[in-house]
């Protein structure tokens, strides 16, 4: 008489599906990319330096979300300060973001820059941008942010 047994079924998920395989000379696999992983770099990477356009006012703040590399303040109201911050850079490790200001931004009415939580930009809580047209270039490094750019004027 025959033995029937039966598995269980496993439906592969996103993680499962491998579908690059990067190979050494000797043929190991040495990197493998799957659904998932494509999935979570496709929604940190901009696909488009389009800007994400911020109307600052003093007093002001937001919390940076988007996909988009850059960010334009357009600075309304008179003098104060205008908090925007990043996203966690150990969330989007190696991302490189772009903020510039239209000419409004001045000694008077500026905007700081933040890391959150106890991460830092350029080694303090915050950067501050006070002049028009200034912008910075920042990198995640998987822990903090870097300004790698900074625009003096």
């Amino acid at each position: 008489m025959a033995i029937i047994q039966s598995y269980p079924t496993v439906t592969p998920t996103t993680s499962d599906l491998v579908l690059i395989v990067d190979t050494s000379e000797d043929g190991n696999p040495t990197k493998t990319a799957t659904v998932a992983d494509i999935q979570s770099a496709t929604a940190t990477v901009s696909q488009t330096l389009v800007p994400f356009l911020i109307t600052a006012s003093p007093g002001g703040s937001s919390t940076f979300s988007d996909v988009k590399d850059m960010i334009y303040i357009d600075w309304t109201g008179g003098a104060g300060t205008y908090n925007l911050t990043l996203p966690s850079a150990a969330a989007v490790q190696y991302r490189l973001i772009r903020i510039s200001n239209n000419g409004n931004v001045g000694a008077n009415n500026k905007i700081d820059v933040y890391a959150p939580g106890s991460e830092t930009i350029d080694g303090a809580s915050y950067y501050r941008i006070n002049k028009p047209h200034n912008g910075i270039q920042c990198w995640s490094d998987g822990t903090n942010w870097v300004v790698i750019q900074a625009k003096s004027t």
